[in-house]
């Protein structure tokens, strides 16, 4: 598979994932390796070609709920992946499985920086401020769609 988008991006959002993770003792299991003929076109080799990149991902919670996390694309396995929240500077792990949708966006750009669903026109280009509400809820980029 192929990156998205040039690595140079890449390297900066991963180094200040991964000086983030040295400072907070997190750690990682080796990923797996997905380059192999049994993973070739799957979710988690897409997404670990892609790592360091800022995405937005939905996940589908019973039948009807649509909930967002967002972040730097951090780590893949082969049943989940993490990813680092810049503003709130914390990871968080989350399930492959549930997953319906990645948003990933061009480099060094971020979700209030666009036209995003999520935020008021009011709200464009503006950062929310740091560990402040950014969604539907607090404590970093999630918000609850359906019902």
């Amino acid at each position: 598979m192929a990156r998205l988008y040039p690595e140079a991006m890449q390297n900066i959002a991963l180094n200040n994932a991964n000086t983030a993770a040295q400072e907070s003792g997190i750690n990682t299991p080796t990923p797996p390796d997905f380059n192999t003929p049994a993973m070739e076109g799957s979710l988690q080799q897409f997404l670990a070609d892609n790592l360091g990149e800022y995405v937005v991902v939905e996940f589908l919670i019973g039948t009807q709920t649509l909930v967002q996390k967002a972040g730097i694309l951090y780590a893949v396995g082969t049943s989940v992946m993490t990813l680092y929240q810049e503003l709130s500077q914390t990871f968080i792990t989350c399930d492959l499985f549930s997953v319906k949708f990645v948003t990933f966006y061009l480099p060094g750009h971020r979700p209030w920086q666009v036209n995003n669903p999520l935020f008021s026109q009011g709200d464009i280009g503006a950062i929310p401020q740091q560990g402040g509400c950014m969604g539907g809820n607090c404590g970093g980029f999630q918000a609850t769609l359906g019902g």
